[in-house]
């Protein structure tokens, strides 16, 4: 019994395949507009800018589905700081282009003062997994939902561009490039 039990062990481990969980960075900018107010009356219309860094991991391919931590931080209308946190589920779609679902908390500053809140996102666009560096350049649409628990009845709806880092500094690379 022994001896089947040791077999069984080595053939298992002979037989087993390699598992990689290889990360892949992303920082960019997001920009666009939305609805504020939806728990007031009237709700209005709103502006939206913010930085988001996510970390992705899983198997270092397009075609499977990657998790992994993202932080965030966003003003909406320029009258509120919106720092926060969550976890990112990476679903593909069409190859380089998959369907991130994100969700998790954020800590939200106004006239209010500090109020917590959730928030969940759904982006599509440009993902891929690059091979040759921790780096992946992202970019594409998203939509993302906020609720601030508190006085300031947050509820927002907001719609936007996801811009990567590396394409926001590529002019700044071409003059430093230029002038060399």
């Amino acid at each position: 019994m022994k001896r089947l039990a040791t077999l069984t062990l080595i053939g298992a481990l002979l037989s087993s395949r390699v598992s990689l969980a290889a990360p892949q960075l992303s920082t960019g900018l997001t920009l666009g507009g939305g609805v504020s107010g939806l728990r007031q009356a009237p709700p209005f219309p709103s502006f939206h800018l913010g930085a988001r860094a996510s970390l992705l991991f899983g198997p270092p391919l397009d075609d499977r589905m990657r998790v992994g931590p993202y932080v965030e931080a966003l003003t909406v209308a320029f009258e509120s700081f919106e720092p926060g946190a969550g976890l990112e589920w990476l679903l593909p779609a069409i190859t380089g282009a998959p369907f991130v679902l994100g969700a998790g908390g954020h800590a939200r500053y106004s006239d209010a003062g500090w109020q917590p809140g959730v928030h969940s996102t759904l982006f599509f666009g440009s993902r891929s997994y690059n091979h040759s560096s921790l780096y992946g350049v992202a970019g594409g649409l998203f939509v993302q939902g906020r609720l601030a628990f508190g006085d300031a009845r947050q509820g927002d709806v907001l719609i936007g561009l996801y811009v990567d880092s590396a394409i926001l500094a590529l002019p700044v690379v071409l003059l430093i490039n230029a002038f060399r």
